[in-house]
Formats: C-alpha cells, structure tokens, sequence
C-alpha cells in the first residue's frame, strides 16, 4: 500500500535532492499557489535582493580589509626592521 504523495512527478520513483529541495521552497514560501508569471517575478526580486546583499556586504568587506591592511602595513614596518636587524 503506498502512501499518497511519495512518488514524484510523472509516477516513478523517488525525487531526486535538488527536486525536494524546490519542492520544499515552493510550499514553504508558497509559490506553489501562485501562477507561473507570478513566481517568475517573485524569483526575480529575490534574486535581485540576494545580488545586492551580497555584492554590497563584498564591496564593505574589501574596503574593511583594504583598510586593515594600511593600518597593518604601516604599524607593521618598524617592526619588520627590528627583525630583519636581530
């Protein structure tokens, strides 16, 4: 006896990883209520928002190493004489 819903789609076999994974996203956040165009631009944004959170949280990353970097260079050359001297 089979328990409903423990086939995927077109009636043989299990899903594969990625397709429970889509499978849980679109019944966790709901877009398996909504038409196509409708995920589509939902999607969208949210692929737009991923982009610039993470091209900005990269882009302050550098310019916090990029400063980080100065200020240890210019502590740091003092004290790489003072070993090279030794």
């Amino acid at each position: 006896m089979h328990m409903a819903g423990t086939k995927g789609r077109g009636g043989g076999g299990e899903m594969s990883w990625i397709g429970r994974k889509l499978f849980l996203y679109n019944v966790t956040i709901g877009l398996y209520a909504m038409d196509w165009w409708e995920r589509y631009l939902f999607n969208s944004i949210v692929l737009i928002l991923l982009w610039f959170f993470c091209y900005n949280t990269t882009k302050s990353m550098w310019q916090a190493f990029d400063i980080h970097l100065k200020s240890s260079v210019e502590l740091g050359t003092s004290n790489y004489s003072m070993v090279a001297l030794s």
